[in-house]
């Protein structure tokens, strides 16, 4: 018998711990998550009151991910993103830790005081590590989290000068971003942003916990704007070869133009979504910048 190296162990003791789970107690949750009624008229408001962002000054930087693409960055188990070229800069996540993302910031030469918006996915240690150094340095600065957070995060939040926006439903965030609002999860609630470009939607994901088909599948209802990229955590790491087809064969259906899995996507998904959307796949990890030139 050949041994298993870690990645291997932690995900098959995963898929049968998730699949007792499921079958067991929540047999609706294999979807990642429950369906959730869209008030049409918050969506039709989204739709009136942002604006299109002219996709040739859009800059996407991974700040922090466990997937290397530049090497002399380190990387780690976690996920940030940089949004540039918007009417606001938006950071995406903040790594697990602080030393660590914080160093990313300054090797890339980002000057935090730059940035204007601080948007959270989830509650989970590897997307809000970096959040209290960084208010550090930039106290002044508007936070959007989904309502579930603990209190005790937002407090410690606040108490460093931030203002929070909490989030339950769809709402907008800049004039050319919006969350699709509180999705519900088994694992962890989570919210995704939206970037309407004149191309079409770009969806940034954290790890995707309710579903990244759910996820695409609930953006198409606000705005039925085209989805020009899903990038991100898709949180497949623990899904097997035919589940992850199937929702990569979906995604494609749905729309979907441009994929950029990375984080807890894992390497397989990476490979089928890869060969699934051929040079319409992005690769990604630490390091990585998408602008313009990589849509044909």
């Amino acid at each position: 018998m050949s041994v298993l190296t870690r990645r291997e162990s932690i995900k098959r003791v995963g898929r049968y711990l998730l699949s007792m789970a499921t079958v067991t107690i929540y047999p609706s949750f294999l979807s990642g998550c429950s369906d959730q009624e869209l008030d049409q008229s918050i969506a039709a408001h989204i739709s009136k009151n942002t604006s299109y962002a002219d996709i040739g000054n859009l800059k996407l930087t991974v700040l922090y991910d466990n997937i290397p693409y530049k090497k002399r960055l380190r990387t780690d188990w976690g996920f940030s993103c940089l949004v540039e070229g918007l009417d606001k800069t938006i950071l995406f996540d903040a790594g697990r830790f602080d030393n660590i993302f914080m160093s990313n910031i300054s090797k890339f030469q980002i000057d935090p005081h730059q940035i204007d918006n601080l948007f959270i996915s989830h509650d989970h240690p590897d997307h809000i590590g970096g959040v209290m150094k960084f208010l550090e340095v930039r106290p002044k600065i508007n936070v959007a989290l989904v309502k579930s957070f603990r209190s005790g995060f937002k407090k410690a939040v606040r108490k460093r000068g931030a203002d929070i926006t909490e989030i339950d439903r769809p709402s907008i965030v800049t004039n050319n971003c919006f969350s699709v609002g509180e999705m519900k999860s088994f694992v962890k609630n989570e919210h995704a942003l939206v970037i309407r470009t004149d191309k079409g939607s770009i969806i940034l994901t954290g790890c995707a916990h309710p579903g990244i088909v759910e996820i695409v599948k609930r953006t198409k209802k606000i705005t039925n704007d085209e989805v020009l990229l899903v990038m991100g955590g898709f949180h497949l790491l623990m899904d097997d070869g035919s589940s992850i087809r199937k929702k990569a064969t979906r995604l494609k259906e749905i729309g979907v133009q441009y994929v950029a899995p990375t984080h807890c996507s894992g390497e397989e998904a990476q490979q089928i979504f890869a060969k699934l959307f051929g040079d319409r796949y992005l690769d990604s990890g630490l390091g990585r910048i998408i602008t313009a030139n990589d849509f044909t």
